[in-house]
């Protein structure tokens, strides 16, 4: 369970001025670009360039912690990106302090679910240079135009968030993969992490133990039970 900062849905967010560069995501001309607050409108990734869907927006990378706060991205079964520390056992945090840093900027991805996220995120191999250090690359779900806030599914990474709210763009409560209705979690299998799919499956008595196969007769197998694994 973790939220991330913004919890607006990206039509919300149609309203905002032309954004002014304020950090390069990779050499050259920055791709992305933080907008401030405005009104009622939210701090918000917008993208700065033209994208076509599936193209690579840029990466980012966190460190990897073992407790959830209302920033941090559930990255596998134990462990969570955090670019904004809690203080205490408080999961309230603030993330003023990340707006100047290029790195930690990916908290102001706001939540859209996926059948209208512009973004979706897919995890790189970094354990083999930093095992401390998770890394996410950030695709377009659809063609992008400057200036299109970044949005993808909370849910697809968490499996019980922290900090639940209301989407403003559905009006659905975001919890977690956990607390989708059935349907719902059935449309968004596809796409959901391997440690949410495994949560799942676990949650529903599945657990690699069980699963596991055993040889019942000549090119036969079946799940071994419980009291042998």
């Amino acid at each position: 369970m973790a939220a991330l900062l913004r919890r607006c849905g990206h039509k919300l967010a149609q309203g905002f001025a032309a954004p002014t560069p304020r950090f390069t995501a990779s050499a050259g001309p920055a791709r992305v670009v933080l907008q401030e607050s405005s009104g009622v409108l939210e701090t918000a990734l917008l993208s700065n360039v033209r994208a076509c869907q599936h193209e690579l927006l840029y990466t980012f990378k966190s460190p990897l912690v073992g407790t959830r706060n209302r920033h941090s991205l559930q990255y596998s079964m134990t462990e969570h990106l955090c670019a904004v520390p809690s203080e205490g056992d408080s999961a309230f945090t603030d993330a003023s302090s990340v707006k100047s840093s290029g790195e930690g900027i990916w908290v102001f991805m706001n939540h859209a679910f996926h059948t209208e996220a512009t973004v979706y995120l897919r995890p790189v191999e970094h354990r083999h240079i930093d095992p401390t250090v998770g890394c996410v690359a950030v695709y377009a779900a659809k063609d992008l135009l400057p200036g299109e806030p970044l949005t993808f599914d909370y849910t697809l990474n968490e499996w019980e968030m922290s900090t639940p709210f209301k989407c403003l763009s559905t009006g659905r409560n975001v919890q977690g993969f956990k607390y989708l209705t059935e349907e719902e979690q059935q449309r968004a299998m596809p796409h959901a992490w391997p440690h949410v799919r495994q949560m799942f499956d676990e949650h529903r008595g599945l657990s690699p133990s069980v699963t596991g196969l055993r040889i019942t007769g000549a090119g036969n197998y079946s799940w071994l039970r419980g009291t042998e694994a």
